[in-house]
């Protein structure tokens, strides 16, 4: 079965606003699904309150609310408790980089890649350099931006407490191999592991305990949702950990890492997305009965296939051109190519073909992304920085054509 692409698109309001447009900017903030605008739409209507209180309008607000972490911790195969929702993933690591950080100490040390969005890098360095604990590099290829393992792997040692990677980068688009990762450095190390998926969720809802990872973190606003953010903590790791929240809420585990309460429309806004995944599940015709997880992992078949056919005719085109340097792997045969596609100008500035890009109904940016230190270890001025086409599953072959030929003018 393929991806039924017009049903899709049909879940998208916004993609109607412009048919000729063409969205690649996704990586950066993806259009909201259509039942995620309905939820946020009849909260700010009739239960603009406060939740949890006992009467009916506060009932509701706080069952919606509890239906989007309840429905979240299945998506995900995470206990409630496990599950934070907050403002933004650059928030959430920086609440954990306090909280992780309140007892490393010299002589401790952390590892974190040259590959990340700062938001992945700067909070844990800075926790770190503070407490006097060591910070070690697992360095890019400095050719193509992919991550080595082994690499990795010899960097660990008694001391290091942490290990902080991405599950995709932001600008490379290739995935890591996560649980493969992980086990290796559980085989050599006792050090945690935590896992930024903000590049990957868009393409891909994992089984967090299937990747046995202690952290991971990741935005509903690149995946078809409203602006927060998702923290999964191990609770092994969490019931460690000192809480960030008031004083007096210590003790309600769901608060512990939220020290500016929960923004309650936003929240159970939330719920929508998964309500957007069980439409495209039955309308692909889902097996009745299976868990939230396994309604993931199917769909990840059919959208998988589908983006890796919108990307590989751009990667072939980027390829061969002299006009460009092609960041990250050049193909998607090994089913580890996100639709994440980055690319240095060689002949003109970034900012210039973005420009004559957009003029030409592409939807695309140019920029550091935040990825600052990949792109001064690749040799790239992150000022000048790359042009980035970032597409997801409501993208169509359409789409990828119109791109191609804008980019043969532009860079022609």
């Amino acid at each position: 079965m393929k991806l039924d692409i017009e049903f899709v698109r049909s879940q998208f309001p916004q993609l109607e606003d412009e048919p000729d447009f063409v969205f690649c900017s996704n990586d950066g903030g993806s259009y909201v699904a259509r039942p995620v605008i309905e939820l946020l739409d009849h909260y700010n209507q009739h239960l603009r309150v406060q939740p949890y209180n006992n009467f009916a309008s506060s009932r509701e607000a706080g069952q919606a609310m509890d239906r989007a972490a309840a429905g979240w911790s299945q998506a995900l195969n995470v206990d409630i408790s496990e599950l934070t929702i907050a403002p933004s993933t650059s928030i959430n690591s920086y609440v954990m980089a306090q909280a992780l950080g309140s007892d490393w100490e010299a002589g401790d040390e952390i590892i974190v890649t040259q590959q990340d969005h700062e938001a992945n890098h700067g909070v844990w360095r800075r926790m770190a350099e503070a407490r006097g604990a060591t910070v070690r590099e697992w360095a890019i290829d400095p050719v193509t931006g992919l991550l080595d393992p082994e690499e990795l792997f010899a960097l660990l040692g008694a001391n290091t407490r942490w290990v902080f990677f991405s599950h995709c980068s932001n600008i490379i688009g290739t995935v890591n191999p996560v649980a493969e990762i992980v086990a290796g450095i559980r085989q050599r190390s006792a050090a945690r592991v935590c896992v930024d998926a903000v590049a990957y969720a868009p393409h891909h809802l994992c089984d967090l305990k299937a990747l046995d990872v202690d952290m991971y973190l990741f935005s509903l606003y690149k995946v078809f949702g409203p602006h927060q953010g998702l923290l999964y903590v191990r609770s092994e790791v969490a019931e460690r950990l000192t809480a960030q929240c008031h004083f007096f809420n210590v003790g309600d585990v769901r608060k512990h890492f939220n020290p500016a309460g929960p923004q309650h429309a936003q929240v159970a806004a939330c719920a929508g997305v998964l309500d957007y995944f069980d439409a495209l599940y039955r309308h692909h015709d889902g097996a009745p009965g299976a868990s939230a997880n396994d309604r993931m992992q199917y769909l990840h078949t059919l959208i998988g296939e589908h983006e890796a056919n919108l990307a590989g005719p751009i990667l072939d085109y980027l390829q061969d051109s002299p006009q460009v340097r092609l960041l990250g792997k050049t193909d998607v045969r090994d089913g580890d190519r996100a639709a994440t596609i980055a690319f240095q100008p060689l002949t003109q500035s970034s900012s210039a073909v973005a420009t004559a890009l957009q003029g030409l109904g592409i939807g695309t940016e140019h920029g550091h992304f935040y990825a600052y230190r990949a792109l001064e270890n690749l040799g790239i001025e992150p000022g000048a920085g790359v042009v980035r086409l970032s597409l997801v599953h409501y993208n169509t072959a359409a789409d990828v054509q119109t791109i191609l030929v804008a980019l043969d003018t532009v860079l022609a």
